[in-house]
């Protein structure tokens, strides 16, 4: 019989398993995505690859936040850890825009530069 009052465990124990499957997924996901990628002759793939990993990096992250949340103790500790993963997303999307940055700055110079 289906229990219509699941313990705070029970749900914890659901919540981290289903977590767990997506973590599976997304993973098959992106090392479908890279096998893709790396058969690729487009020219800009290593820009495309470089991407996907800041994407995968993201994504591990946000699950990790699941992670956190799952066996957080309160709301003021939910709260809290919400507020720092914030704070790093902020953080790690000011890098990764500069590197992407960078990185279309000298492939559109590579483009532009004199054969010889």
């Amino acid at each position: 019989m289906v229990d219509l009052n699941p313990s705070a465990e029970n749900v914890r124990n659901m919540l981290g398993d289903a977590l767990g499957r997506l973590r599976t997924a997304n993973a098959e996901y992106f090392a479908l995505l890279e096998k893709g990628l790396a058969s690729s002759p487009l020219p800009i793939a290593s820009q495309a690859k470089e991407f996907c990993a800041l994407m995968q990096r993201n994504a591990t992250a946000t699950f990790d936040l699941g992670d956190k949340l799952i066996h957080a103790k309160d709301m003021q500790d939910a709260l809290k850890i919400q507020s720092e993963f914030f704070q790093d997303q902020m953080r790690t999307l000011t890098d990764q825009a500069k590197n992407m940055g960078e990185s279309a700055m000298k492939a559109a110079s590579g483009m532009f530069a004199p054969k010889s």
